[in-house]
């Protein structure tokens, strides 16, 4: 049949309400239909290699967005060409003495000594196997130093370093080679003079943990040193006497005349050093003793009361005149039991949907000793001077009790006793912080909060959130000349009380909050959480000259001195391009001279022509001082401030004397006026008087004269007296 078509034909297109849906099928539109549907198993290859393609170019990408980024960012100036010292390759620790003249240098086989400006070694102490990885220094005396060290063994000693020479003085967890179970020191800490040493210590065999205090006797150290000191000076006379000997004229000789006959004599004596003198001396010095000990808390649930009866469980009760831990409780085993048994019977059908206990973590203990305030019980405070440690705070990781415990308590057999005072938190304690003076005392929580106690007053001073997700991971308060405020003072003290405490989260975000009465300010934020995790930075130290500057180093290895009033980083400390940190998260490193140098230990290694690697390791020098970036800092001043409100007692008694003197000038328009006033208020009194007795109402007052403080009633039947 035959077929017609219509020419010149124009269809109306559709209206756009009526046009049909793409059809995905449809190999037109899609080009990739254009090819047939694979077969199995050949489809899933296709499909995994199109996703491994996906992923790669994501990675790629990703990487070419962060090398983009990080070409666009500002970079701060570097500190490059270090000097390399020629001594300490093989350091493991760097500890720069308190005044900034010595550095001590821990070895793989000892101790050694380094003078600051010289660079040049002093005296080093050795034995083998004893590779020293934490030092900390303190000062004793104006010159005298003492050092406790920590090695690889987890062995604690203490040693003084006097007169260029170090002297061993005890290992204070020696352990015997037959023993099958160690005593390891996890730290070893001692308060600012010396006075007393604190140590966290773990029995390998029992897994026990416990702290303890050891009284460290400065005073007879000192005398043992002065004997040294004494015969150093007595040999140093005979020395001279030595060389005065040595060097005497010879006597005359008359020309043509054959030179005299001399007498044979003995061969010249040859001076006796120091270090001879101090080991013939053999000096023993006085032994530290064990005064406290404290082992952690409980963990929950705590355990019952062991007493045979109710009676006896009471007696054992505290009074309950200071707030404890919980373990001393009236509830026995069979209580407990059956409260357990019950909990189980009635919630048998939910305990599946309980979480999971945490995985055990390493028990420590973190320490502060503190001097005295109106927070230690009555009467301890009076026994020594107020710049001495007379407690020590101490908190376990885990736990949200602060425990205070006194030093002053006689030391007898019983070394374990009980808190004097217990500070229970809302949250576990993740770090803490002492100002220098003992005055303030910051707490970071696992909840974020910090918390600021003023001990000499015995009151909070502030509860801040640092951080909504994060818990705090360090806190320190900063030097007070950094507060830029003439905030108000204690009336009649004239002592500024304000500083800065730089917080520090787990998340890498970093803020400054003031300590102020009262202030609740909003945080300064110094850092940001990181998007990356190697950006995330961690805060070592402080230059001691340069109190708003502070070195930190990132985890890629990168280290930086950063102004930590605004947060930029100033200046990178370069290594060599073939070396590096050995650690970015514990770098060996120390600030000696005031600031003024700093001593970086890097590692390396190097291919020889055999194909053998061989280590490069060095020490490297910054002189901070001849940098340009530094220079504005260096030519500022600082003024000395004092934290502490309350000082001594003659302070505060001169303090009380000016007031009394400043308000005598006042006190005489005082008693012009009292006078004054005590004529118009015995008039008033004769007034009332005068008022007949059979008046029995009373009305409203009409007048009120304030300036003559006259007061006029308008009485009917009742006496005023």
């Amino acid at each position: 049949m035959p077929v017609y078509i219509r020419k010149n034909v124009s269809y109306t297109p559709p209206s756009i309400y009526n046009i049909q849906l793409e059809d995905d099928n449809d190999y037109l539109l899609d080009p990739d239909q254009l090819r047939d549907i694979l077969p199995q198993p050949y489809r899933m290859i296709n499909k995994i290699l199109v996703q491994l393609l996906d992923n790669v170019w994501e990675i790629v990408e990703g990487k070419e967005n962060t090398i983009l980024a990080e070409a666009r960012k500002v970079r701060p100036p570097r500190l490059e060409e270090p000097e390399e010292l020629p001594v300490f390759n093989n350091a493991t620790a760097l500890k720069e003495s308190v005044d900034g003249k010595y550095i001590f240098v821990g070895l793989p086989n000892g101790l050694a000594v380094m003078e600051t400006q010289t660079q040049t070694q002093l005296h080093a102490w050795e034995e083998e196997h004893a590779e020293i990885t934490d030092i900390k220094t303190y000062l004793i005396s104006p010159d005298w130093h003492l050092i406790v060290t920590v090695d690889d063994m987890a062995i604690s000693r203490l040693f003084l370093f006097a007169f260029n020479h170090i002297f061993f003085v005890k290992a204070l967890n020696e352990n015997s080679p037959e023993a099958t179970s160690k005593i390891l020191c996890q730290k070893c800490e001692a308060s600012k003079d010396g006075d007393y040493a604190g140590l966290v210590l773990e029995n390998t065999g029992s897994k026990e943990v416990w702290f303890e205090v050891h009284k460290l006797p400065v005073e007879g150290w000192q005398k043992e040193l002065e004997s040294i000191a004494a015969a150093i000076s007595k040999q140093k006379e005979e020395n001279e006497k030595i060389l005065a000997e040595n060097v005497e004229d010879p006597p005359e000789q008359v020309e043509g005349q054959p030179p005299p006959e001399q007498p044979p004599q003995e061969s010249p004596r040859a001076p006796v050093p120091e270090s001879t003198v101090i080991e013939q001396l053999g000096v023993k010095f006085s032994q530290p003793s064990v005064i406290l000990k404290v082992k952690p808390p409980h963990k929950l649930p705590l355990p019952p009361n062991g007493s045979s009866s109710v009676a006896s469980a009471i007696s054992k009760v505290d009074t309950g005149d200071v707030l404890g831990v919980g373990t001393n409780h009236v509830l026995s085993s069979a209580h407990l039991e059956s409260r357990d048994v019950m909990f189980k019977h009635r919630h048998d059908s939910m305990l599946k949907y309980l979480p999971e206990e945490k995985e055990d973590f390493t028990l420590s203990a973190t320490f502060h000793f503190v001097n005295v305030s109106r927070m230690l019980t009555f009467g301890l405070e009076n026994n020594t001077p107020e710049f001495r440690p007379v407690a020590v705070m101490v908190w376990w990781s885990g736990s949200p009790h602060l425990s205070q415990y006194s030093l002053l308590k006689a030391a007898g057999k019983d070394i374990e006793f009980k808190a004097d005072i217990v500070w229970p938190f809302t949250s576990n304690i993740t770090c803490s912080a002492v100002s220098p003076c003992t005055t303030h005392l910051a707490l970071g929580l696992e909840n974020g909060n910090l918390v600021l106690w003023d001990r000499q007053l015995g009151l909070d001073k502030a509860v801040l959130t640092v951080s909504d997700k994060s818990a705090l991971r360090s806190v320190r308060f900063l030097d007070p000349c950094l507060f830029p405020m003439d905030q108000p003072h204690y009336p009649p003290y004239p002592v500024s009380s304000a500083t800065f405490l730089l917080t520090e989260c787990c998340d890498g975000s970093q803020a400054l909050f003031d300590t102020c009465d009262g202030s609740q300010q909003i945080p300064r934020c110094i850092a940001t959480e990181p998007e990356n995790d190697d950006d995330i930075q961690t805060l070592l130290k402080v230059i001691p000259e340069l109190p708003e500057l502070i070195i930190y180093v990132q985890k890629n290895g990168s280290l930086y001195i950063k102004d930590i009033g605004t947060g930029a980083a100033l200046c990178q400390v370069v290594l060599p391009p073939t070396h590096s940190l050995q650690s970015p998260w514990e770098p060996i490193f120390a600030l000696g001279g005031g600031g003024n140098f700093l001593f970086v230990k890097a590692e390396g290694t190097e291919e020889t022509e055999e194909g053998e690697a061989n280590d490069i390791s060095c020490l490297f020098m910054y002189n901070l001082k001849s940098y340009r970036e530094l220079e504005p800092y260096w030519s500022r001043e600082h003024q000395k401030k004092d934290l502490a409100v309350y000082t001594d007692l003659d302070s505060r008694i001169s303090s009380l004397m000016q007031e009394r003197l400043q308000q005598q000038a006042l006190r005489k328009p005082h008693m012009q006026n009292r006078w004054g006033q005590l004529r118009s208020e015995l008039s008033m009194i004769q007034q009332a008087h005068a008022v007949p007795l059979d008046s029995l109402r009373i009305t409203a007052p009409s007048s009120i004269h304030s300036s003559h403080e006259e007061i006029h009633f308008k009485t009917t039947k009742a006496s005023v007296l």
